[in-house]
């Protein structure tokens, strides 16, 4: 797996010329929070929140917390973050999956255990259901 951007062009070219930008910028951050294989997840996880349709804001909100949580509880959570994400997306509005992405980074630093951020997750897939 590769650490360079320019490796995973199949995926950041859907993208907005915008949100290619941020995460351009997020790029030498994000290496240094993500293992190759958490690099290519972030990535994807951009690409996946793109393909739902719900705006450019709801990726570049992705783009600006995924590294947060990772530097707080771990890269291994950020993957049931995007998960969460997406299926979220079939229950409510992209508004409000902006605002769980958005808060994501908060809440990992308050409960500063990945097991702990995992349950919050599941929360609330539920509390949204």
């Amino acid at each position: 797996m590769s650490v360079h951007l320019q490796d995973h062009a199949e995926w950041i070219d859907p993208l907005s010329p915008a949100s290619r930008e941020l995460l351009e910028h997020s790029w030498s951050d994000a290496t240094k929070v993500f293992s190759a294989r958490g690099l290519d997840n972030y990535v994807k996880g951009a690409s996946a929140l793109r393909g739902l349709g719900r705006g450019d804001e709801l990726v570049n909100t992705w783009i600006d917390s995924a590294p947060q949580v990772a530097r707080e509880v771990g890269e291994d959570v950020v993957g049931e973050l995007a998960t969460t994400a997406l299926t979220l997306a079939s229950k409510t509005s992209g508004a409000v999956i902006d605002l769980v992405l958005a808060t994501a980074p908060t809440a990992a630093r308050r409960l500063a255990d990945g097991a702990l951020f995992l349950q919050y997750l599941r929360f609330l897939n539920t509390l949204v259901a």
